[in-house]
């Protein structure tokens, strides 16, 4: 079963390109794809890859965003801001082959911060 975001940008593809009058052959010439494929792209069987709707946006001459117009981003986690060393903490935490290792250096980090709040 497509996903609902597939099956809305494949929507969204099918709109512009009857908005700027550009039939699924040229679509898909100027892609290098066949008719077929743009079809499926539209009514969201197959999923369309980042280069392919940058392609698509370009071709268009609509901002990538379009292509997405009427996604749900709310349900989508917020990011957290990290400093700089925060980062750099993260990073090297993912790097921790030991499972142990990485326990020890949450429990020191919880440690901390409690010690820090009293």
């Amino acid at each position: 079963m497509p996903d609902p975001v597939d099956i809305l940008v494949g929507r969204n593809v099918r709109q512009l390109r009857a908005r700027h009058r550009v039939s699924q052959l040229e679509l898909g010439e100027a892609l290098g794809l066949t008719f077929q494929q743009i079809q499926k792209y539209e009514k969201g069987t197959n999923r369309v890859s980042a280069s392919k709707l940058h392609q698509i946006a370009v071709f268009l001459g609509v901002e990538i965003s379009a292509l997405f117009e009427g996604a749900e981003t709310s349900q989508l986690p917020s990011k957290v801001a990290l400093s700089p060393e925060a980062y750099e903490l993260a990073v090297n935490y993912d790097r921790l082959h030991s499972p142990a290792g990485k326990e020890a250096v949450k429990t020191i980090l919880t440690l901390m911060s409690a010690e820090k709040a009293a």
